[in-house]
Order: C-alpha cells, then sequence, then structure tokens
C-alpha cells in the first residue's frame, strides 16, 4: 500500500557487488559524454539508471521499475523504512534544473551530486525536505510557486543545489565510491573535466 492506494510495484534490486557493473556503466557514459564534446555536440545528461541505481546500491532501496494499481511516482523504496523515495541527481558543473511531475509523490527527496573534479563517479548524497521550497516562488510574472505550478498540472523545474546552498543542507554521505573495495584503484581518473 502506497499513499492509501493498494498497488503491486515491479521492483529492481541490487547488492554492493553490483558497484562493480555500476563503475563500468559509469565509464562508458563518460566516454560517451566526452566523444560528444570532443564534437561539440550536446553532452548527455546523466540518466536515472545510473542515478538511481547507484542510490539503490548505496542504500540498500529496491528501485521502482512499475506501479500497477495506484498513484506512487517514486523511483525506490525502502524495505527498512518503508518509504518511498524520489531521487534527483545532477553530473554537470552548472546545476541544470531538476523537474518534477504535477502528481509526484514520495516520503523522501534525495539529491545527488556527482560534480567532482575527477568525474570518477564519486557522489554527494543530501536530503531534502520538501517543505523548503514548495511555497518557493516559481514565476515573478504570476507570482505562482511551486506548488501552485503543480496544482496547475505543470512540472515545475527547479536548482536542487542551489536549495542545498540556499539552506545549508550537509549532505549525509560525501565522496561515495559505491565501487570501493571492490574495484582496482588507479592513481588518476580517466575522466578529468
Amino acid at each position: 500500500v502506497l499513499y492509501g492506494d493498494s498497488c503491486k510495484a515491479e521492483l529492481q534490486s541490487f547488492d554492493k557487488l553490483d558497484g562493480i557493473k555500476w563503475k563500468l556503466m559509469w565509464d562508458n557514459w563518460m566516454t560517451h559524454k566526452l566523444d560528444m564534446r570532443s564534437i561539440e555536440s550536446r553532452e548527455p545528461n546523466i540518466t536515472e539508471g545510473i542515478s538511481e541505481s547507484a542510490f539503490c546500491i548505496y542504500t540498500g532501496s529496491s528501485r521502482v521499475l512499475g506501479v500497477v494499481g495506484g498513484s506512487a511516482s517514486a523511483d525506490s523504496f525502502n524495505f527498512n523504512t518503508n518509504e518511498a523515495e524520489q531521487i534527483k541527481a545532477t553530473s554537470s558543473k552548472s546545476d541544470s534544473p531538476s523537474s518534477f511531475g504535477p502528481k509526484t509523490k514520495w516520503d523522501k527527496l534525495y539529491f545527488m551530486d556527482f560534480y567532482t573534479e575527477k568525474m570518477d563517479g564519486s557522489f554527494s548524497l543530501y536530503e531534502i525536505d520538501v517543505s523548503l521550497f514548495k511555497n518557493k516562488l516559481m514565476s515573478k510574472a504570476t507570482g505562482k510557486t511551486f506548488a501552485d505550478h503543480q496544482a496547475d498540472g505543470k512540472r515545475p523545474r527547479l536548482s536542487l543545489r542551489s536549495i542545498v546552498k540556499e539552506f545549508n543542507i550537509e549532505p549525509i554521505a560525501k565522496n561515495v565510491k559505491i565501487w570501493e573495495d571492490l574495484y582496482p584503484k588507479k592513481e588518476k581518473s580517466l575522466y578529468k573535466i
């Protein structure tokens, strides 16, 4: 049961050994990103498959692949805490805004910041309370807030990195390397940005 609805969810589980597979996926994504840069093309944003699987490997949560019979829009579910989780992430130096669906529901919101000088796949993890931004002004012209946009059926977008800075939110984990101790260590990253 999620948010009062009885539903069935298809979940994907991970274990710590999946950190090795994840690191190979990250390295392939970085190669593609740098290939696009070399031809002066738009670089790909980090995909939810990369960020959500990293979050689940680190926290032990299960990734939500689909929900039938309910209105849950969470990205992962933690059986230890019985909470639905929304995951947002960035891998760029200039934070791109995250978008939120008009009917998005979750118990906890997490922000993963993958941007580092080495771009080696390590990340900082933040828990963000939605009350910090639900009344944030989204449009000066209309005077509408984040909550107003959702109520109007729109997908509000905002920078979670700016929310972290504005409210001095400390990371709950810093420099997380989910492959550490399972993957051969290298002195230097191949992907210096």
